[in-house]
């Protein structure tokens, strides 16, 4: 299977998503090994670009990416899903491992965009396993889902602290 490569985060693109989880359903099959699933979007970022300009975007989304790969392991794997969005692939973990590491990444993340004050960039983290859904997809769905609740729970505090609009994507 040859891999596209997104060429602002250098990571497989999100056409190849689907072919990267059927592959981790036949491993599963396979080896019976659990695989937690992290779906992150980065929150704001259309805003960020509307005030700062897309290039402030694009430096947001690269830290995201260093910081992703600065706290996976070497078997871990990520996949840029969309303009905001990435999906982490934390092999023989469940989800609640998967959530110690979302706080290392969240920790590390709010550290490294501490050097952005006027935008500084956090992610909505959604979360699941293979240990509660019984295939690869179906935990990728789950932790989307939750993902999108996190997203629009934080939207909604932005807006009731004054900041994002309320309504529409992120």
């Amino acid at each position: 299977m040859t891999i596209e490569m997104d060429p602002l985060a250098d990571l497989p693109a999100a056409d190849d998503f689907e072919a990267l989880l059927a592959r981790e359903e036949l491993r599963r099959a396979r080896t019976g090994e659990s695989l937690a699933i992290a779906m992150l979007d980065v929150d704001g970022l259309r805003a960020l670009n509307r005030h700062h300009g897309a290039g402030a975007g694009s430096e947001a989304l690269r830290l995201c990416v260093s910081t992703l790969r600065s706290t996976l392991r070497a078997v871990d794997e990520v996949a840029r899903t969309g303009p905001d969005e990435f999906a982490v692939l934390l092999h023989a973990t469940d989800a609640r491992h998967a959530s110690v590491w979302a706080d290392r990444y969240e920790d590390a993340l709010q550290e490294a965009s501490a050097e952005h004050p006027a935008w500084p960039v956090t992610c909505s983290i959604g979360l699941a396993d293979t240990i509660e859904e019984p295939t690869v997809m179906q935990a990728a769905a789950k932790a989307h889902r939750r993902m999108e609740v996190i997203q629009t729970v934080r939207k909604l505090r932005r807006h009731r602290e004054g900041g994002a609009e309320a309504t529409g994507p992120a």
